[in-house]
């Protein structure tokens, strides 16, 4: 039944790594990623006519790309002022891919509340997400397990990689990525780290790119080999061990994964070592550019001691332990 509020929530990235970023294949960028049950971006949209859209929960920088996004969308299907609430936030630059699932969720909310039913795709590339990784956009539609292969690359690529080797916000403008794996997650424990790391983003992250890409080509093409018959089999054949080996061999050799680690410093090598090392930990790995670490534990009660002793060490904010979602967004009308 409709109404004149709707609630919709959606899974948070997990980034096990991208995968194509050298100056010579077809492709560029490319990821595999988990959506996770927790954190979630949750916001709730109620209609206001009249009145001017307001928002409220949001980080500055989410806030601003959410009061844009909503202007647009409300010029292009005439809709109804609204009142959104971010009551679940997911904290920016911290590799939970958090504006691209807020302003899904929100532009999803505000779909349904002008008589809409949005493309999740169509929203996201409206929205100017998905230039460079399709996993938000991917994890919003289906969650699960996803490996998405990137974009063709055009005809100039090789000449000039940079120009196209960029963080989402400064990439060109083209459709998100298809996923090209979408599988159901075992029921595997996912303990999360909130490191007390550094938030990158903005022109740090665009000069990072800038002076790191493009990588070795023998890189990009391992790393490939590793999502595509490492990965993506193991959890097709719900292999725990061999997935847990092969998570580690990207966070501990994969070319990309090292210089995201070590853009982070020395203190999230120390700290990925240390997980490492723990008999409870079978697998760990940073989302993204992090700071948000994730490992795969068997031996729950042990992975949680460690981490509060990471806490009480100041090492981390907080841990908790999730599961993946296997479903992407959800929707009540309120």
């Amino acid at each position: 039944m409709q109404g004149t509020a709707v609630r919709v929530s959606s899974p948070a990235r997990l980034s096990f790594t991208l995968i194509s970023l050298d100056g010579e294949s077809r492709r560029r960028n490319g990821i595999a990623s988990i959506g996770a049950e927790r954190p979630n971006a949750t916001v709730t949209a109620t209609a206001t006519p009249g009145r001017a859209t307001t928002v409220v929960g949001a980080e500055e920088e989410t806030h601003h790309a959410l009061v844009d996004g909503l202007a647009k969308l409300q010029r292009i299907w005439d809709g109804p002022d609204v009142a959104l609430d971010v009551q679940s936030s997911l904290p920016a630059h911290s590799g939970f891919g958090s504006k691209t699932t807020t302003l899904i969720a929100a532009g999803y909310a505000y779909g349904l509340l002008s008589g809409q039913t949005p493309d999740i795709r169509w929203l996201s590339a409206t929205l100017g997400r998905g230039r460079t990784s399709g996993a938000s956009t991917g994890l919003a539609e289906h969650g699960g397990f996803l490996v998405d292969c990137g974009h063709l690359n055009p005809p100039d690529f090789a000449a000039e990689p940079t120009k196209y080797l960029r963080p989402s916000h400064f990439a060109t403008e083209v459709q998100p990525p298809t996923p090209v794996i979408k599988m159901d997650f075992p029921d595997w424990p996912i303990l999360i780290l909130q490191v007390n790391g550094r938030n990158i983003g903005g022109p740090e992250e665009l000069e990072w790119f800038t002076t790191t890409m493009p990588i070795p080509p023998a890189e990009s093409w391992r790393t490939s080999h590793l999502v595509f018959m490492g990965l993506a089999p193991a959890v097709a054949e719900r292999d725990y061990d061999t997935f847990c080996s092969v998570v580690n061999e990207l966070t501990f050799t994969g070319y990309f994964k090292r210089a995201q680690i070590a853009l982070q410093g020395q203190e999230m090598v120390d700290l990925l070592d240390e997980g490492r090392s723990q008999s409870s930990v079978d697998a760990i790995a940073m989302s993204s550019h992090g700071p948000t670490c994730f490992a795969f534990c068997r031996d729950t009660e042990a992975a949680a001691a460690w981490a509060e002793g990471l806490r009480q060490r100041g090492v981390i904010r907080a841990h908790w332990f999730t599961t993946v979602r296997n479903s992407g967004l959800a929707a009540t009308w309120l």
